[in-house]
């Protein structure tokens, strides 16, 4: 009998929990921060260019993803990482050859991070660097 009496008490802890769970997780924001190249920066050596990529959350990181591709053309994907990760702070690193571009050429780096589990909120940054 005494265990009947409890079972209110044990859903709505559940309930509780469950939301303050869910309520913690759509207030998780993260920082996108492109540590290699510099937006607007022109590169020094176009056949080692270094691409690195920090996401900071306030409390973890779920999906994130880094794509690169010269200016204009999203077709000519050079770089596509996607990670899945639950640290609070997630480095995306990657050296890549862009000397087969002519001098000059601009590329585009983009960010995405998941601010939850299930992708329902994103952030997005973006820089834009290029090869002497």
């Amino acid at each position: 009998m005494r265990f009947a009496h409890l079972l209110p008490v044990l859903a709505l802890g559940a309930v509780v929990f469950t939301s303050s769970c869910k309520d913690d997780e759509d207030h998780n924001h993260i920082d996108i921060m492109f540590l290699e190249p510099g937006n607007d920066e022109t590169v020094a050596d176009a056949s080692d260019v270094h691409i690195h990529v920090r996401f900071e959350a306030e409390m973890e990181n779920h999906n994130v993803e880094v794509r690169l591709n010269p200016e204009g053309d999203a077709t000519d994907l050079i770089l596509d990482i996607d990670q899945h990760d639950h640290d609070a702070v997630v480095d995306i690193e990657a050296d890549v050859d862009l000397s087969a571009y002519p001098a000059g050429t601009e590329f585009h780096v983009e960010a995405v991070a998941c601010e939850d589990h299930d992708c329902g909120e994103t952030v997005e940054s973006d820089i834009h660097f290029k090869i002497p």
